[in-house]
C-alpha cells in the first residue's frame, strides 16, 4: 500500500510541474518548447507571438490583426495562441492553426489571418 500512495503523490506532484511549466494553469498562456534546447515562448491568449532570434521579448500581434515585416523578421518560434488560423509567409509560407507552433530559424515577412480559412501562399 505504501509504494502506490507515493507513486500516486509523484505522479500529482509531476502532472502539477507539468501544468505550470506548459501554462495550462490560470494564467492565461500558452507555451511552446523550441526544439533541441531549453527555451520557451510564452504567449498570451488571443495572440500570435513571433520570437526573435536574438532572443528578446517576442512580437505580438492581436487576433484578428495583420502585421508586416520589412525588412523581414528573423525568429525561432511562431506560436499561434488564437482561436484563428494564421498565415505566415516569408522565407517559409505556412499555414499555422489556432493552438500551433512552429520552432525553427527563418524569417517573417508577413502574418496575416487566414482568409476563409485557409492560406493562399
Amino acid at each position: 500500500m505504501r509504494n502506490r500512495s507515493g507513486r500516486s503523490r509523484r505522479a500529482a506532484a509531476v502532472g502539477a510541474v507539468l501544468a505550470v511549466a506548459l501554462g495550462t494553469g490560470t494564467s492565461g498562456t500558452a507555451a511552446a518548447s523550441a526544439t533541441g534546447d531549453e527555451a520557451v515562448v510564452s504567449c498570451l491568449r488571443g495572440y500570435v507571438c513571433l520570437q526573435p532570434l536574438l532572443g528578446s521579448q517576442p512580437f505580438m500581434v492581436r487576433e484578428g490583426d495583420r502585421a508586416a515585416y520589412s525588412p523581414a523578421l528573423r525568429v525561432t518560434a511562431v506560436v499561434n495562441a488564437t482561436n484563428t488560423p494564421y498565415c505566415i509567409a516569408g522565407s517559409l509560407n505556412y499555414p499555422l492553426g489556432p493552438g500551433q507552433t512552429r520552432t525553427y530559424d527563418h524569417s517573417v515577412s508577413l502574418v496575416s489571418p487566414a482568409g476563409g480559412g485557409f492560406c493562399a501562399l
